[in-house]
């Protein structure tokens, strides 16, 4: 059958179907899925987050902005004014309809039920063997339960789901190059790709998948001697254009969508360089003079992304030297992010000026308000490395030592006022210690709890750097000898750069994420725990009259997937290797190759969704696990047509099919309770229980 027969024979009827049929399994009635009209669970994060879309108020995430934007759409299109500060536990307000957006993500999720049975279709399944792959996601506990409240998950699956069909349906149609459906579906693909990575990181898999596959396709073109050497160029661009351009002008456009919505001050802009901070409203840093002098009081600000604002008090000092306090980066505006800047120059009576202003090269002392300690370095060494210098806040008010001055060099500056001077927001410098010429530098490099777990600040002897480390500018000034400024004509928004910026800063707040190995958190899993299923997921409150929620799969289709995956697909794929090289295989090349094509979408999308996790030092949660179920699920619907075909005459698929659905129907039925929410004891359903490590109803490694 050809591709344009495949098809007019399967029209998009039978995949409606299938999403009428999934949408009640995920929203199931207004009533179910407002069953819980308090906050639950992550609704706390990404309900706020859709709210300060519409408020307006800058926030800081560790996810990408795609899936928070459709999120902020439903409260918008619901009637949500964003003012509803989100809080957990607490009971959504008569005037917020969280029924509605909580059914939005549930839609969204129902989607996939049609993708699947789309992408069977597309990949050669049979009708019976492609509503059995549907069918195996529509009855999946554990992608329904993260389906029906505002989470990021629904979406995030919604558009795995979307690249996997959209590359499908690209593969379906290879061998009419350059035609309209060939460019439609290569597009598409694109798109599917840049939502999915846009919504969360874990799209970067599917990504990774799409690409394997397109330089596979490509070595196999570029193999083929009856193919010009313009065909392959024109290949490669078609796929530069629509598998890399297209999802980066997709991630691009979301982050800018993102800073237009958020304009006004908020939680998370301090996160943020100055200069996009002074273009925020109301935010202190675009409410201050731009003009720094000797006399004023600062915060200084690295250009190192993570590593924030100055900062030292009286609690934290080396453990090595009491008499030194710790002077580190710490996110965020506090008192003690607070300096003096005092004059290193040598002056005779009345020859200082009423305001002097600070120069290129002028030597000055940075004096801490809070503790009046100055920031100092030294021939000790820094904890972290064993070169370099420490830099610490030390000293006193009427003795500073010759470590304690520092010259300033000016790097540049970006507003159009004279150049030349230090101004705050707008100026770039670099502090050289004057007595051994170091550079004041940042590190990432987390210092211990003694440090409060600050970054690390340094003294570097490569004077020659201009790594960003290097590289300070004042982020606020006080000082009552000068009027506020007008940022708005001083600054221009750096949209790429704060993209950029924003960026490194959820990777590392990814990467503080870290699993703590002396606490148990009954939320917490492993990877290799989650193909069979092993440990479960309490998703809140586990009180006899709190309604709750389990985080669960289908227990036989988790099983039957796991077993395809991990056994049973590489066992076949050595046999007929060792085949192949017996030249005893039965198989027919074309039969091969198809194969191939189907499997390694599917058992390669599994393997690039799930094994990435074993590598992975920050904390896990056992929905992690569920993109890579997507792939499981209809590669196991695959290897049951297998063996269908194999062992079976072509008459029994279907009653074998329905045999198989009805068998996954009824245990998604027994766990349905805890899908739409139980609001009885939990003993109950301790029938349920099939596995002793199952949380279900007592916590066996819980201590009370």
């Amino acid at each position: 059958m050809s591709a344009s027969e495949a098809e007019q024979s399967d029209s998009t009827q039978p995949s409606t179907h299938k999403s009428f049929a999934a949408y009640p399994t995920r929203e199931e009635s207004s009533d179910h899925i407002g069953k819980r009209n308090a906050i639950y669970w992550d609704e706390i994060y990404m309900g706020r987050f859709g709210a300060q879309y519409i408020n307006g108020t800058f926030y800081h995430d560790l996810h990408p902005v795609a899936g928070k934007l459709l999120i902020g759409l439903s409260e918008y299109v619901s009637g949500h004014n964003g003012s509803f500060t989100y809080t957990s536990g607490a009971e959504y307000p008569p005037h917020i309809n969280y029924v509605f957006q909580r059914a939005s993500m549930a839609v969204i999720g129902s989607l996939i039920v049609p993708f699947a049975y789309r992408t069977c279709r597309f990949l050669g399944f049979g009708r019976a063997a492609a509503t059995m792959g549907a069918s195996f996601v529509l009855l999946d506990n554990a992608l329904c339960v993260l389906s029906r409240f505002i989470l990021l998950d629904p979406i995030l699956f919604c558009f795995i789901a979307m690249a996997l069909m959209g590359y499908a349906g690209f593969a379906r149609h290879r061998h009419q190059a350059f035609s309209a459906v060939w460019w439609r579906w290569l597009a598409f693909t694109g798109l599917s790709l840049g939502l999915a990575i846009s919504t969360k990181w874990i799209g970067a898999f599917v990504v990774a998948l799409v690409g394997l596959c397109t330089i596979e396709e490509l070595a196999i073109l570029y193999s083929d001697r009856k193919t010009s050497v313009l065909t392959q160029i024109k290949h490669w661009i078609a796929r530069v254009v629509c598998l890399i351009c297209i999802p980066l002008l997709v991630y691009l456009i979301s982050f800018q969508i993102h800073f237009a919505l958020l304009r006004s001050r908020g939680t998370g802009d301090y996160k943020m360089p100055s200069q996009f901070q002074s273009l925020q409203r109301n935010n202190v840093v675009s409410r201050q003079p731009h003009d720094v002098a000797i006399g004023s009081q600062i915060t200084i600000r690295s250009h190192l992304p993570g590593f924030g604002l100055i900062y030292a008090n009286e609690t934290h000092r080396f453990p090595d030297n009491a008499d030194e306090l710790v002077a580190a980066g710490m996110p965020g505006k506090q008192a003690n992010n607070w300096w003096e800047i005092v004059s290193g120059a040598a002056t005779k009576g009345n020859d200082t000026p009423s305001v002097r202003f600070i120069a290129d090269g002028d030597i000055l002392l940075l004096r801490h308000v809070g503790t009046k300690r100055y920031l100092r370095t030294g021939n000790a060494k820094p904890h972290n490395q064993g070169w370099d210098r420490r830099v610490v806040a030390a000293g006193n008010t009427t003795a500073p030592s010759a470590w304690d001055f520092w010259r300033v060099h000016i790097v540049d500056d970006v507003s159009p006022r004279p150049s030349g001077r230090l101004y705050a927001v707008t100026t770039r410098i670099q502090l050289i210690n004057k007595i051994s010429g170091c550079l004041l530098t940042a590190t990432p490099a987390q210092l211990p709890k003694w440090g409060r777990d600050m970054s690390e600040l340094i003294c570097s002897q490569k004077n020659t750097s201009m790594a960003e480390g290097t590289l300070w500018n004042v982020e606020q000034v006080r000082d009552k000898r000068f009027k506020n400024a007008n940022y708005q004509k001083l600054v221009k928004r750096q949209w790429l750069r704060d993209t950029v910026w924003i960026n490194r800063e959820m990777a590392r707040s990814n990467n503080r994420l870290v699993p703590d190995p002396d606490r148990y958190k009954v939320i917490e899993s492993s990877a290799w725990s989650w193909p069979f299923l092993i440990y479960p997921m309490r998703m809140g409150a586990w009180k006899d009259d709190s309604i709750k929620y389990y985080e669960i799969g289908n227990p036989i289709l988790w099983w039957a997937s796991a077993i395809c995956c991990i056994f049973v697909y590489p066992a076949q794929i050595a046999y007929m290797l060792v085949c192949h090289r017996r030249k005893c295989s039965s198989w027919k090349p074309a039969e091969i190759r198809q194969f191939w094509d189907v499997t390694k979408l599917l058992w390669g999308g599994w393997f690039t969704h799930y094994v990435p996790f074993f590598f992975f030092g920050r904390v896990l949660y056992i929905h992690h696990v569920l993109p890579s179920l997507y792939f499981g699920l209809l590669l196991l619907a695959f290897e049951i047509q297998c063996a269908m075909r194999w062992y079976m005459p072509a008459r029994a698929e279907w009653p074998v099919a329905i045999v198989i659905i009805a068998i996954s129907g009824y245990v998604f039925y027994l766990f349905s309770p805890l899908t739409f929410g139980w609001d009885r004891p939990i003993k109950e359903l301790a029938h349920l229980q099939w596995l002793p490590t199952w949380n279900l109803v007592t916590d066996p490694h819980l201590v009370l």
